[in-house]
């Protein structure tokens, strides 16, 4: 029963937990296999403890945070052998090594130990800026009115750490959302002075809607102004995006 199943639990090993007074569902099959603990002065830190461990004596039995269900499900294959016994989920397949990333000195074969080598070293990553690396591949997409998703395509990424490691070893790339946001970004920020060089216009003012179909068939629609500015040059503002 339950009140026997935690008579062999080593408290001693979690010192500062309790038993769990959680009211939500423990539903995933993990918990057939795992105790339920929480720290007695917070409630949210819950671990789920395998209990196989602790059926087997086993000194330091895994722990993993409980809100989440890969590491222990990877912990009770890879070292028991357990997997879903209804067979819905199927066993994970052994987590791969990640690989980590080289640094701009190993990239580039510098000897940090040697001063001239390390001064080369610490320029190259000084001249790199991520953010204006990330805000140059935006402005490109906008002006060459590109699709979004070419700042995911693996030739140009390749292109750019051919370039320049540190856009790797940074991890400075960007996704097809990320452009959208810094694009609705700068729109926001920009709102204000719209409105002041529209409000200084000399003339009339023409408002031309543009609208198209993505390939998920969503209507959209973009809003443009056109004018003549306090120099009589002809000005083009954003207006409303999709």
């Amino acid at each position: 029963d339950k009140k026997n199943s935690w008579d062999l639990f080593p408290w001693k090993d979690f010192p500062g937990y309790t038993q769990s007074q959680r009211c939500a569902s423990t539903s995933s099959w993990i918990w057939q296999f795992g105790y339920d603990i929480e720290k007695s002065d917070d409630d949210t830190k819950r671990r789920w403890v395998c209990k196989v461990c602790v059926d087997s004596r086993r000194p330091n039995p895994h722990s993993a945070a409980s809100s989440g269900t890969q590491n222990a499900e990877i912990h009770l294959w890879n070292d028991h052998k357990v997997c879903d016994p209804s067979g819905r989920r199927k066993p994970p397949s052994k987590a791969k090594e990640k690989t980590p990333s080289r640094n701009i000195a190993e990239m580039m074969k510098l000897n940090t130990r040697d001063a001239r080598e390390q001064q080369i070293a610490n320029q190259i990553i000084g001249r790199f800026d991520r953010l204006d690396f990330q805000r140059l591949v935006v402005s490109w997409i906008i002006n060459s009115n590109s699709s979004f998703r070419q700042s995911e395509d693996p030739y140009l990424r390749a292109a750019f750490e051919y370039l320049n490691p540190l856009v790797k070893t940074t991890e400075a790339h960007i996704t097809h959302n990320t452009v959208r946001r810094r694009i609705l970004q700068v729109y926001e920020e920009n709102k204000a002075e719209i409105k002041r060089v529209l409000a200084t216009a000399p003339g009339l003012l023409y408002i031309a809607f543009d609208g198209w179909r993505s390939n998920n068939r969503h209507a959209l629609y973009g809003i443009c102004c056109y004018f003549l500015n306090t120099l009589g040059q002809p000005g083009k503002l954003v207006l409303g995006l999709p």
